[in-house]
């Protein structure tokens, strides 16, 4: 499978069977992101290692579709991983976010990474 579908089934999961468990109608959008964000605060010191890299791919894939999806972009990859290239020098990377809030927490909010696009990219 290639990473770009990959990537769709992740956040389709995200929105599928963790809004089912958490019974939460989640989307692609803000409140969504908000919603992830609080539950990754409110649950990642429970994870373990595994768990911190499995987090990260899907949740950071849903993180990822959520600004792609609002704010346009490209998935790529550069020197510094793979991300959103809003333009052709500026770009995000969700994996890298996400896996830094699962470590180290609300310095690190992913929700603060997605209200920030639109104004230092002027979307």
């Amino acid at each position: 499978m290639n990473q770009l579908k990959a990537i769709e089934e992740n956040a389709e999961l995200v929105i599928n069977a963790v809004g089912r468990m958490c019974e939460v109608q989640l989307d692609y959008d803000e409140k969504s992101v908000e919603w992830l964000d609080g539950y990754i605060e409110r649950n990642r010191t429970d994870f373990d290692e595994e768990t911190i890299e499995k987090m990260t791919s899907i949740f950071g894939s849903f993180l990822g579709e959520c600004i792609r999806r609002n704010f346009g972009g490209e998935w790529k990859t550069s020197e510094n991983g793979f991300g959103i290239f809003l333009s052709i020098n500026n770009a995000v990377y969700p994996f890298a976010k996400t896996e830094k809030y699962l470590r180290n927490g609300s310095e690190d909010s992913i929700l603060g990474l997605y209200k920030m696009i639109p104004i230092v990219f002027d979307k």
